[in-house]
């Protein structure tokens, strides 16, 4: 049965029997991609959630269980950023999904799904851009379905519950860095909750600056601080919770401009200048925030980016704000682009591109970063992003063919002339390799007593990639690649054995050939899919590109996966589908010999363009 998680407001505690021994988290699986989560415990459990923020993050406590292991942490590019799993306390092990910067959820439609006491599984919307956020906010303490538990087990005794202790206030007279001030190219942003409606009275005498926030409540550990920051001519800012209003008072040096405090359309207080800001540190203590430019320009007000859209036929990426725009573009890696808009923000009816089919970019990600606006750009094969110009308010980002377009499936893959290279076994034994070739791994799934799939007419998995797998092995020896097969007979080798051998030869790539399936009564379904987990993601693309160009074959997408092969391989590694064995227009395909040559070919012809573009 599937449940939806309750508004924040219902304080929900849900408690579980301690057992003696604790039972163990069995396995868990998140795909950032979907943000679909799947735990399973070998004992009953009923979990705690809480939707937290600064930053925002979904932790999902599991009373009663163990881990077993050290913290498992994973990183993401996206508005999700981060997953872990760990032990914080001896009988409880905990799950975090963690969004980036400016990203928050919508507690009314996560979903959560218990499929028995052992058994979970939840749904995370797609994060947004985190607008105005309420004052005086507690964390959601988010109601989870109960399940069939027993109150008691046998020989079980009660966990006793203890009451969480008061965090007692840093005192006044503390002089130390926080992590909710931050100093930036322009000023100082403060990571707190509030809005642009707020009254904010100030007041100076002499080196003091007091501002007065209406109706904000500070966070316990800010109340009561006084931040050394050294920055722009200010020593240290105060901060002093007055019933229902807070104060914050900047100490002052003779080289200080005037300040004037306001926050955000998106969240944070910022302090800007009035005038330039001075090129020298105060020089009253030894703890700067952050490193900042000698020369700041002058700030009054963050500029609005309004809208970002493709135009030209695909070929512009135009982002459009309310005043004069500056940003610095990164290559982050092939294909991914990082776009900073400094002293920036999202406007509230903030437009963004809609991605077509066929278009040169294939994901477009904008979040808020404290007071810039950050664009990750991924361009699909062949493309890559040209000089920015910049037109007062408008910058323009071209978008160029930026490699040559592959060979058509029927060219040769290589010059005449090349010998084949002689062919060695790689079952139980390590081949003789090169130093100065390209070495790649490549994988026939299954083999021996595991047939893998099986599909229409008992068509086996194994029996028709093996034959694809030797093809790609011959035709890369052509072009003077080392060629590592973890088998080359029908023997079946563990998962664990194809990537140890890859890691103990030190493959420069690993990509596995595999067939899929769906239930028989779904005849319809057949296409390629080529998966990646990590650094693959490029090999992915020129496979995948390389085969729906040289095959007749119906596009399935790309896709990130948890495969083992995928996570345990040291070098870029891929799993190609190249079919459905259940499907009626695949497994007609598989059963030809030709139709398998010409997609080992494109198979081929994807990885040696790889090659040539990484100079491997």
């Amino acid at each position: 049965m599937r449940f939806h998680w309750l508004l924040s407001g219902f304080l929900g505690v849900f408690l579980l029997c301690s057992p003696a021994k604790a039972g163990k988290i069995v396995s868990w699986e998140f795909e950032p991609e979907d943000n679909n989560l799947v735990f399973e415990t070998d004992e009953g459990v009923q979990p705690k959630a809480e939707l937290l923020s600064n930053p925002t993050r979904l932790v999902i406590d599991l009373p009663g269980t163990v881990l077993g292991q050290e913290t498992v942490k994973e990183s993401y590019q996206g508005p999700v950023n981060g997953f872990r799993i760990g032990q914080p306390e001896s009988d409880t092990s905990r799950i975090v999904v963690e969004l980036a910067p400016g990203y928050t959820l919508d507690a009314d439609q996560i979903e959560f799904d218990d499929v028995s006491p052992t058994h979970w599984k939840v749904e995370i919307p797609e994060p947004e851009v985190s607008r105005i956020a309420a004052t005086n906010q507690d964390p959601e303490i988010l109601e989870l379905p109960e399940v069939d538990l027993p109150t008691q087990l046998p020989g079980l005794e009660t966990a006793a519950v203890n009451p969480v202790e008061p965090v007692e206030p840093v005192s006044a007279d503390t002089s130390s860095s926080s992590s909710y001030v931050k100093a930036t190219s322009n000023g100082f942003f403060i990571d707190i909750d509030g809005n642009r409606k707020i009254k904010i009275d100030s007041e100076r005498d002499g080196d003091r600056l007091d501002f007065a926030l209406e109706g904000i409540t500070l966070p316990v550990d800010l109340a009561d601080q006084s931040v050394a920051v050294n920055q722009y001519g200010v020593a240290t800012i105060d901060f002093e919770q007055e019933d229902d209003q807070a104060v914050m008072s900047m100490k002052l040096t003779d080289e200080s401009p005037d300040w004037i405090a306001t926050f955000s359309r998106i969240k944070g207080l910022l302090l800007m200048p009035k005038g330039e800001l001075p090129n020298s540190t105060a020089g009253v203590a030894d703890a700067p925030l952050a490193t900042v430019q000698s020369q700041a320009p002058q700030a009054t007000e963050l500029n609005l980016i309004e809208e970002i859209e493709l135009v030209d036929d695909d070929t512009q990426l135009m982002i459009n704000g309310d005043r004069q725009l500056s940003a610095v573009v990164s290559r982050k890696s092939n294909g991914i682009y990082q776009v900073i808009l400094d002293n920036a923000e999202l406007a509230e009816d903030f437009k963004g591109p809609e991605l077509q089919a066929g278009s040169p970019v294939s994901e477009l990600k904008v979040r808020q970063e404290n007071t810039q606006v950050v664009l990750e750009i991924t361009t699909r094969l062949r493309y890559r992003l040209g000089q920015l110009n910049t037109n007062n308010n408008e910058i323009a980002l071209p978008i160029e063919v930026g490699v040559d377009p592959l060979p058509e499936s029927d060219a040769p893959l290589l010059p005449p002339g090349f010998a084949k290279a002689p062919k060695e076994s790689t079952i139980g034994e390590t081949p003789l390799l090169t130093t100065d070739r390209p070495r790649v791994i490549i994988d026939a799934g299954h083999g021996g007593y595991d047939s893998g799939a099986v599909g229409i007419g008992g068509l086996k998995e194994k029996d028709i990639i093996l034959p694809i797998a030797l093809d790609v092995e011959e035709i890369l020896r052509k072009q003077d690649i080392d060629v590592v097969m973890t088998r080359d007979k029908d023997v079946f080798i563990s998962l664990e054995g194809r990537t140890d051998l890859a890691n103990n030869v030190k493959a420069d790539l690993f990509v596995s050939i595999h067939a899929n399936a769906i239930s028989l009564s779904r005849p319809d379904v057949s296409g390629l899919e080529t998966y990646y987990y990590d650094s693959g993601r490029r090999l992915a693309e020129l496979i995948h590109w390389s085969v729906l160009n040289g095959v007749d074959i119906d596009d399935r997408s790309i896709r990130r996966a948890r495969f083992y092969v995928l996570r345990h391989s040291a070098m870029p590694a891929v799993l190609v589908e190249v079919g459905f064995v259940t499907g009626e227009v695949d497994a007609s395909n598989l059963k030809d010999p030709d139709h398998r040559r010409q997609m080992a070919e494109a198979i081929a012809r994807g990885i040696v363009e790889y090659i040539k573009q990484n100079n491997l």
